[in-house]
């Protein structure tokens, strides 16, 4: 990065602890300054934006010389780096991106110094996700203004189906071999919850036997493992991890979940306070997944072991293979909805829950999270719309599948837009790149 550099970021406490460490001039901007404009995109799925603030975006095309977009890392904060590339496409100023893990002095000093030329695929991943809210949001929200519901986005929409699926009976299946458990998963990995007695499982499996080198706990989801006992209010919970990364005293915590958009584990930087004083440290370990097939159907087992240590368990016969149908009663705790997202491979998405919480769509309580009735007026105008659990959950994997390969972007747009626009019972569509055992590699 050169020394004259300007720094583009979009929130206050990022820029002026920017300012306090290196010299370049800081520009706090409003990722509003343009937004899509109707219907979105073009046929070739192009985002299209309208200018909200002229201003702005005349300041920021004057911008000459190296541009870093300096923001938390992941997807949070990505609107600014979109309609930055987008503003100065074709003008003489040459973007970059640094991903701010830590607002540290040396982490801040780290991230300037090492900017480079945006991702890809991180780039394709945010405006991806840009048009897929706007598409969801135009199947439903004229039916929502017609019962005077706020629309509050297709992840927020997704964490309601949730909310409502813990309200009530499911069944799990287990294949049980020793002390080693595996788990129903779909073809994305995610844990499969029966919202009908399913049917007995009989018969063979082939079993698919990986090693990996891990951490144990999982740092990946060391969010959700923060909150598994708070009695906290989120927005309360939210506040303290913003605090705790805003002051340097930690790094960013708020990452994705089992796909990495370049975050990294959470890390004390200081002594810590609030939640972070209950975040376990991790230990290297081996990770052992063993992968049961039969036709369509996959188990998975998920075992750590200190290093050195063997795995417990051989690979079974099929005779010593046990198959369980497990009830799940109607349990609205904070940790069984985290639960939930953790089997989809998901951390908890703070903005997403808030957004229910403040609409009255979920009521927060000690622990606990119940949907209410305008709730349920939202999943009935959702699910009248076509936009059922299953088909929030299919758009969520597919959009994943660009972080892995950029150019299935377009494949990836046209399938979430049959997904939403298609009124019948969706089916499980084929992902440009399958891989529904390679999201949960350690």
């Amino acid at each position: 990065m050169g020394p004259v550099a300007t720094i583009v970021t979009g929130r206050k406490q990022v820029a002026d602890a920017i300012r306090r460490c290196v010299p370049n001039p800081v520009l706090e901007v409003d990722s509003r300054f343009i937004d899509l404009a109707d219907p979105g995109f073009n046929e070739d799925f192009e985002p299209q934006f309208r200018i909200l603030n002229p201003e702005t975006q005349k300041a920021l095309r004057e911008l000459r010389g190296e541009v870093v977009c300096a923001i938390p890392p992941g997807l949070s904060e990505g609107d600014l780096m979109l309609h930055l590339a987008h503003t100065l496409h074709n003008s003489p100023a040459v973007l970059l991106h640094a991903a701010l893990q830590d607002l540290s002095p040396d982490g801040i000093a780290r991230a300037i110094k090492g900017a480079e030329a945006i991702n890809p695929w991180l780039l394709t991943s945010v405006a991806a996700r840009s048009l897929t809210e706007h598409l969801v949001r135009m199947q439903v929200v004229t039916a929502l203004r017609e019962r005077g519901l706020a629309w509050t986005g297709w992840q927020s929409l997704f964490y309601l189906h949730l909310a409502r699926a813990i309200s009530k009976p499911s069944w799990t299946r287990h294949l049980r071999f020793g002390i080693c458990t595996a788990v129903e998963i779909d073809p994305f990995g995610g844990t499969v919850y029966h919202c009908r007695y399913p049917r007995h499982v009989k018969g063979g499996f082939a079993v698919t036997h990986k090693e990996a080198p891990a951490e144990w706990p999982d740092r990946r989801f060391a969010v959700n493992r923060l909150l598994w006992n708070s009695k906290e209010r989120l927005e309360k919970c939210m506040e303290e991890l913003e605090l705790a990364y805003f002051s340097g005293a930690g790094s960013w915590p708020f990452s994705y979940g089992g796909v990495n958009y370049g975050e990294q584990p959470v890390r004390i930087l200081s002594r810590p306070t609030g939640l972070l004083q209950h975040l376990a440290p991790s230990r290297p370990s081996r990770k052992v997944v063993r992968i049961y097939q039969q036709d369509h159907l996959r188990f998975r087992s998920q075992s750590y072991y200190p290093e050195g240590q063997p795995a417990i368990n051989p690979l079974p016969a099929k005779a010593q293979i046990q198959v369980t149908i497990d009830p799940l009663l109607p349990d609205n705790t904070l940790q069984t909805f985290l639960g939930r997202l953790e089997g989809c491979q998901l951390n908890l998405d703070f903005a997403s829950i808030l957004q229910l919480i403040q609409c009255g769509y979920v009521r927060q309580g000690a622990g606990t999270i119940t949907i209410t009735p305008k709730g349920e007026a939202v999943l009935d105008c959702a699910e009248k719309a076509g936009l059922t659990g299953w088909r929030l959950y299919l758009i969520l994997r597919l959009l994943e599948n660009i972080q892995t390969d950029e150019s299935s972007y377009e494949a990836v747009l046209r399938q979430i837009q049959e997904t939403v626009q298609d009124q019948c019972a969706p089916s499980p569509p084929q992902p440009p790149t399958p891989k529904p055992m390679l999201r949960n590699r350690a």
